[in-house]
């Protein structure tokens, strides 16, 4: 039991590593962003977006031969994101935002064939991860040439001068050297916290015979998604939808591309099972509800229900399956 108390208490040491490093590292980036002018909407997708925990988390578990939690973190950490990250908002608030670019639901479609093909194909998950980072960085680009030309984060910052008395030259002044020397030390600790992280998960998963998919889509996947809960109802209480709606794409993309796209290609081949085939099909059909809310450009108290619900449907499968 000791022993078992202290796996658990490391394990939740790596993760408030991560917690912190990554608010360092989101924080500094984000100002090198304003720095450059850069619009809310392309702050949340490509800055916001960005999910070193879960990368960590994923690609340290790939190479430590634990090919099930790597898979399913990604897949149960995007589940758990689209679900109560905008379920509880839903509950509490009226929704309105502009309706999301059908481009990116393609990409979406395509990236979730690609990780269903790949575990069912010979060696396919080693060219589906191939194929995925190269769709990141599709993605990428493609937000980089569309960038909002009227409203910008450092449009936004000088208006918010106005108040607080803080000119953009200001920030301008501070030194990039020392932001970018923070960026690298808060990315070592993130990588120190995601293996201190696993290396827990592998002896509490040996100690309480918890099944190693349901320890990834589940467990990881619930505590690493605190950040981006706070970002979602942050963005809509401060009237600041466009940047938790694009960190929430933004994520979305970054984990079904970059981060399953680099652990595919460690672990290679993939026995598919039948939990990772429900969970796979529970994405699918959230990303198919959130194309049709993008449309009608609304969301309230009905869709927090539908999302709770599917939530719901994914705990129920996880618990009864999984374990």
């Amino acid at each position: 039991m000791l022993e078992l108390f202290l796996w658990i208490l490391l394990f939740l040491i790596g993760y408030l590593i991560i917690f912190f490093a990554a608010d360092v590292f989101l924080e500094n980036l984000k100002d090198i962003s304003i720095i450059y002018g850069i619009s809310p909407f392309i702050i949340g997708a490509l800055i916001i977006g960005i999910d070193l925990e879960e990368s960590i988390a994923s690609i340290i578990a790939a190479i430590s031969g634990l090919s099930y939690i790597a898979v399913g973190n990604v897949i149960g950490n995007s589940i758990i994101a689209l679900t109560i990250s905008f379920a509880i908002p839903a509950f509490l608030y009226k929704i309105s935002f502009k309706s999301t670019p059908q481009f990116y639901f393609i990409l979406l479609y395509g990236c979730i064939s690609l990780i269903l093909i790949g575990m069912l194909v010979n060696f396919g998950l080693f060219i589906a991860g191939i194929i995925l980072i190269f769709v990141y960085f599709i993605y990428f680009f493609m937000n980089i040439k569309n960038l909002s030309k009227e409203t910008t984060v450092e449009g936004i910052l000088r208006n918010n001068s106005v108040q607080n008395g803080i000119q953009i030259h200001d920030l301008r002044e501070k030194s990039k050297f020392r932001k970018i020397v923070l960026i690298v030390i808060s990315f070592i600790f993130i990588f120190l916290g995601g293996e201190l992280l696993i290396i827990s998960a592998e002896q509490i998963i040996i100690l309480t015979n918890i099944p190693e998919t349901f320890f990834g889509l589940v467990i990881i996947a619930f505590v690493t998604n605190v950040e981006e809960l706070t970002l979602v109802v942050k963005s809509i209480k401060k009237k600041s939808i466009e940047i938790g709606f694009g960190g929430m794409i933004g994520k979305i993309f970054w984990n079904l591309t970059l981060t399953f796209g680099i652990s595919a290609i460690i672990i290679v081949n993939f026995a598919l099972s039948l939990i990772i085939f429900w969970n796979w099909l529970i994405l699918l059909t959230i990303i198919l509800y959130f194309n049709w809310i993008s449309k009608k450009k609304l969301m309230k108290w009905n869709d927090g229900i539908i999302l709770t619900a599917i939530l719901a449907i994914f705990l129920i499968v996880n618990f009864t399956i999984g374990l």
